[in-house]
């Protein structure tokens, strides 16, 4: 019997790959009593990796809104019936300030998150006049932090910016009645 070229080739990929399965499969990662070993490192791919520092998640402008927007979303079954005011975003590298002049007669409430690259937490000042009350606001968590507001006097919302920082604030004003108001009814004074 001759085997033809182009079936040897073949059959020689196919031993070929054989041989790697039967590699790929040997589990280096049990002691000698067959006990599996805590992993020293986590594995991650190269395609995972951002390309400028080698080893770091690339932060994504379009997911990290996303995240943020599902934060916000996290209150929309409270049941408090907002009425939306405003919102918006500001990257974090950008001065955050935006002021609002908080007429009527309907407490405001301020929901806001952040997403960053590398960043727990962003600190948000609240100020009234020459009333200021800075919060930290956690970066990524899965619900948006909550500031009560009561009309009738302008205030405004800031943050420093982070000199070359990769992520951004997103925010939403509502107007809540007054029954709907929970926990301190102006966190500018603070309670």
């Amino acid at each position: 019997m001759r085997i033809r070229p182009t079936l040897r080739l073949c059959l020689a990929t196919a031993a070929t790959a054989g041989l790697l399965v039967g590699c790929a499969d040997k589990d280096d990662s049990r002691d000698k009593h067959g006990e599996k070993k805590p992993a020293t490192q986590p594995t991650t791919s190269r395609s995972s990796q951002d390309t400028s520092s080698g080893n770091a998640p690339a932060w994504e402008p379009d997911d990290a809104l996303q995240r943020a927007e599902r934060a916000l979303d996290a209150y929309d079954d409270d049941g408090t019936n907002p009425k939306l005011v405003d919102t918006d975003t500001s990257y974090i590298a950008d001065r955050l300030a935006k002021t609002y002049e908080a007429p009527g007669d309907r407490p405001y409430r301020l929901d806001i998150t952040c997403n960053t690259d590398g960043i727990e937490e962003l600190t948000l000042t609240l100020t009234r006049g020459d009333e200021e009350q800075p919060y930290g606001i956690g970066c990524g968590d899965p619900e948006a932090d909550q500031f009560n507001i009561p009309p009738g006097k302008p205030f405004k919302i800031s943050a420093e910016p982070v000199k070359d920082g990769a992520g951004l604030f997103l925010w939403r004003l509502n107007t809540i009645a007054p029954e709907d108001v929970e926990g301190c009814e102006d966190d500018i004074k603070s309670c």
